[in-house]
């Protein structure tokens, strides 16, 4: 298992607090966790015993009627989510008289009552927030507990069905069949995109997703800590609120110890002090020198540093204060980064700006969406696969993910990743696409306390720059307003109430009334930004000139830098593709076929319709039975996916000009489940060919290289999105221009051309075309490599290619083979889950896109230096890091190993009309015994033949 960085464990700000009643001794206020549950349905005819928490039902039924991420379980399994379940656990203890005991659920999915003893303790309804229970009075010796949980589906269906009966309806009441998803996800407090979606699954999850745990304590016990962080020409303010959990009805006193030894040269004391129970928190300032201080910096701008504190507190209730030592006391650790985070929204020529400064500095973003780590939220914080989500978004240069309004709030594991990988995080509360009902008084309420505790528990993390009350929602109103007919205004007005009302109102819970610690709240995304969301809800949400925009229109030609919006910042854009094969078998029964398996997860409203005509737009293809050529289907829409984000991201970095766009987020980073989605990283962790070419394109130094067919010339565009604090002028830099033709692999021309670029800065220049392609060189034959060097050293580069591959002339057998050689590896020593093996690739001619996939059944997943790249040199070599399922040498044979090229499925390939609709059978994984590898197709219409040699040296 992969261990959290040191500095997320150790260097870590304590916060402990001592709170007592009179007491003697000083141990820490003792907590319990109830670990060990039984479920059963609610005939008892399905017991599960000896559950360890956090767990779901779901979860717990798996080894008994399989994954519901394999196969077609998403529907088989359907059932689950239409009965009641109850987790029953026993307990023994019992309290002092003078201690109290709290019975604390961190998170329950979702509508649920809980008994103790055969009485009623409470009921739930919210899994975003924590509900606590005082049973010092109804503990006994022995103790049983309950929580029966009731059907998601029945739930939401009676409340619906309430609301319309009132004709106060909240839509929309049901997704697009498409989606085989479930209806009135939005009548529940519960992770929204458990009802399915374009992209994934539904699974109505029900369980025990947080911790469930006793707590013993005398007065009070601290949640959470915020420190919010100000600067100043000399010192640095920490401005600290310490927020306490009482169960006395009666104001009460406290003193304070706080230890930074990083930053204080001796402990911090805070003498007395009244607390008042009804809102129980302790606020003091801290002044630290600038000197002492080294600033975080977002990924790509410079180190995360990270602060550990130290806390301690003692409480009491009476005046005189504690005659003896606490009885008990509470802790808590946290890490700190000392920065500053400002939304600019300046009012220029166009509208308003809308970008980030960090440290002063503007950050252009580049960023992708997150989604839980897992369908189930009980198995959504696993430390190894959140590490390896983040850290791929940190190793592909992106520095800021947004946690999507569908989803969760996040784990503390997940925000500490953040912090430390220094991935700034735009946070948005868990509302999506939908109106929420606010005729139901205590629904109203229970959001009340989602986004106070939330809020609370995140606002201290560094990385946090923006907190967005919704996803979508402005949005939905706007484009629904003739649709929604009279109810449109009320439902105006409830929007109005519930995000610009209560929301933002329990959000001041982090505020600061002299300065902002974080960007925000904005209300929606897309919207007109901040400041224009104060005024009203938005008419124009996707108006380019302010704010934030969505971009979606498949049926336009994604390689086309025409398409893309000149838009202020881009929040949403993509573009789907299937995951490796070796994914896509993992997820198989023996009698499945692929092709029904695709098809059944296909959930996109417009199916395959848009992708497939991504693909044939620009790939001049062979008559071919897609039903036997998966691997190629594969291929080519991750190719389409990889050039069009890149295409994208290439237009909005080359807008940094005059801060018309200064950012973008991809939809979307990782993955649920194994399907047609838009992921860069799949759910087994394996990486799409975007993510591979997003380690150049969104490289901190990179050149840009984009055809205007407006004005007939070439845009380049160098652009410096990083610091560098000891040089002060701009920086030279080379920029070489190689002309290739189709059939040959060495450039036939080249053109090198010096320029200047500022820490971050950029450079622009242009290029006409009619200088670039004549004579002997056309936009048919050829095409053209940019590189960006210095002192001889490539840093960046980039390929125009000039024509639609259809009418691409020249394009040759590039001869391509493969010889793959192991690290040193001792089967009787190897100790370690990882093997290394290199690839070196030569050709003779021209390889485009020139993509590897490794499949072995005891592989985990792999990681390549590189994919789907353009090979336009003799040789290179490929590096392959491969988790393994156990410890043991791996040995690599032919078979494991399937390599394509575009110039495969274009060399004489037979001209026929193109289908846009795909009927697709299962594929095996390859079993050639010979190191020939050659594709499904016939040898006379596809002469390529692709080589590879095993070296048996070790």
């Amino acid at each position: 298992m992969m261990k959290l960085p040191k500095m997320c464990l150790i260097k870590s700000t304590i916060v402990l607090i001592v709170c007592l009643s009179s007491m003697v001794n000083g141990d820490k206020v003792k907590t319990v966790s109830l670990n060990s549950w039984n479920l059963s349905n609610e005939n008892k005819t399905i017991i599960v015993s000896n559950l360890k928490a956090p767990t779901g039902v779901y979860t717990a039924l798996k080894s008994r009627f399989g994954d519901i991420l394999d196969s077609k379980n998403d529907e088989a399994l359907r059932w689950i989510a239409n009965e009641t379940w109850t987790f029953s656990t026993k307990f023994s203890g019992s309290p002092d008289k003078n201690t109290k005991v709290n019975l604390t659920f961190h998170g329950i999915d979702t509508v649920a009552t809980i008994r103790l003893n055969n009485r009623l303790l409470g009921n739930t309804d919210n899994m975003f927030i924590r509900y606590s229970y005082d049973i010092s009075s109804q503990m006994q010796v022995d103790n049983e507990l309950e929580i029966e949980i009731k059907s998601p589906l029945v739930v939401a269906r009676e409340r619906a069905e309430y609301l319309i009966s009132q004709n106060k309806s909240a839509p929309p009441h049901c997704p697009h069949v498409r989606e085989n998803g479930e209806c009135y996800r939005n009548m529940l407090r519960k992770m929204q995109m458990s009802f399915g979606g374009d992209w994934n699954l539904a699974a109505l999850s029900m369980g025990i997703w947080k911790p469930v745990e006793l707590e013993y304590y005398e007065v009070a016990i601290m949640r959470d800590v915020d420190v919010a962080i100000r600067r100043n020409d000399t010192h640095w303010t920490l401005d600290i609120r310490v927020f306490l959990s009482t169960g006395v009805r009666q104001n009460f006193y406290g003193e304070l110890t706080f230890i930074a030894a990083e930053l204080l040269d001796a402990p911090y004391e805070l003498k007395k002090r009244l607390i008042l129970y009804n809102s129980p928190q302790i606020e003091f300032q801290i002044n630290i020198p600038q000197e002492k201080v080294q600033m975080w910096w977002p990924n790509g701008y410079g180190e995360q540093k990270l602060y550990p504190l130290y806390f301690r507190a003692q409480c009491w209730l009476d005046i005189n204060g504690p005659a003896l030592k606490s009885k008990t006391r509470s802790q808590k650790t946290i890490n700190i980064g000392f920065r500053t985070i400002e939304l600019e929204e300046d009012v220029d020529d166009f509208g308003r700006s809308f970008y980030f400064k960090v440290n002063d500095h503007p950050i252009f973003i580049k960023g992708a969406s997150y989604v839980p780590s897992h369908i189930l939220p009980e198995q959504s914080y696993k430390e190894s696969k959140l590490e390896h989500i983040i850290k791929s978004a940190k190793e592909s240069h992106l520095n800021m993910i947004r946690v999507w309004g569908g989803g969760l709030y996040e784990s503390d594991t997940f925000y500490n990743l953040t912090d430390y990988y220094g991935l700034l995080v735009w946070q948005e509360m868990a509302f999506s696409g939908a109106t929420y009902p606010m005729t139901l008084t205590d629904f109203v309420e229970s959001i009340r306390l989602e986004v106070y505790q939330n809020a609370k528990r995140l606002a201290f993390h560094p990385s946090l720059a923006m907190i967005v009350t919704n996803d979508e929602i402005e949005l939905y109103l706007t484009k629904n307003k003739t649709e929604l007919g009279d109810d449109s205004t009320r439902l105006e007005e409830e929007y109005r109430n519930l995000f610009m009302g209560i929301i933002r109102h329990e959000l001041n819970v982090i505020s600061r009334k002299d300065f902002n610690p974080r960007a925000g709240p904005m209300i929606s995304t897309p919207s007109m930004g901040v400041e224009e969301s104060k005024k009203d809800l938005s008419t124009e949400p996707q108006n380019p000139n302010y704010g934030d925009v969505h971009f979606w229109q498949d049926e336009k030609d994604a390689w086309d830098p025409d398409i893309y919006p000149r838009a202020r910042f881009i929040t949403e854009f993509g573009i789907q593709s299937l995951p490796v094969l070796a994914s896509w078998n993992r997820t198989l029964y023996e009698d499945d076929e692929l092709n029904s398996i695709i098809t059944h997860r296909q959930h996109d409203p417009k199916g395959s319709l848009p992708m497939m005509k991504l693909i044939t737009r620009h790939f001049r293809l062979p008559a071919m039975d897609w039903d036997e050529n998966v691997d190629k289907l594969v291929f080519l829409s991750q190719v389409s996916q990889a050039m069009a984000v890149k295409t994208a991201t290439d237009v909005f970095r080359s807008e940094r000009a005059h801060k018309r766009t200064m950012g973008a987020m991809y939809w979307q980073l990782n993955d649920v489940w194994i399907a047609p989605t838009w992921s860069s990283v799949d759910y087994f962790g394996n990486y799409k060919i975007v993510w591979y070419w997003s380690k150049q394109f969104m490289a901190p130094t990179s050149i840009i290289a984009l055809i205007d067919n407006n004005n007939d010339r070439i845009n380049i565009t160098v652009t410096k999105e990083e610091l560098v604090d000891d040089i002060e002028e701009p920086e030279a830099y080379n920029i070489t221009m190689y002309t290739y033709q189709w059939s040959e692999l060495y450039p036939r021309r080249t053109e090198t051309f010096e320029v200047t670029v500022p820490s971050n800065g950029f450079f622009r220049k242009y290029i006409n075309l009619p200088d670039v392609f004549n004579g002997l060189y056309t936009k048919y034959n050829s095409f053209l490599k940019f590189e960006l060097s210095k002192n001889n050293h490539t840093i960046s580069n980039t390929y125009i290619f000039p024509s639609n591959f259809h009418q691409a002339t020249g394009m040759a057998d590039p001869q391509l083979r493969i010889r793959f050689t192991p690290d040193n590896c001792d089967e009787e020593t190897s100790t370690s889950h990882f093997m290394y093996y290199s690839f070196s690739i030569t050709v003779k001619m021209p390889a485009l896109f020139v993509y590897l996939e490794i499949y072995h059944p005891s592989i985990e997943k792999y990681k390549l230096s590189e994919n789907g790249f353009v090979l336009t040199e003799p040789i290179k070599v490929i590096h392959v890091e491969m988790e393994l399922k156990r410890d043991f040498c791996l040995e690599l044979k032919p078979e494991h190993v399937r390599v394509l090229t575009v110039n495969q499925l274009f060399v004489n390939s037979v001209s026929s009309p193109y289908s846009t609709t795909a009927s697709i059978n299962n594929v095996s994984q390859p079993a050639e015994e010979s190191t020939t590898v050659e594709d499904d197709v016939d040898a006379s219409t596809i002469p390529t033949t692709i080589s590879i040699d095993l070296d048996q040296e070790y």
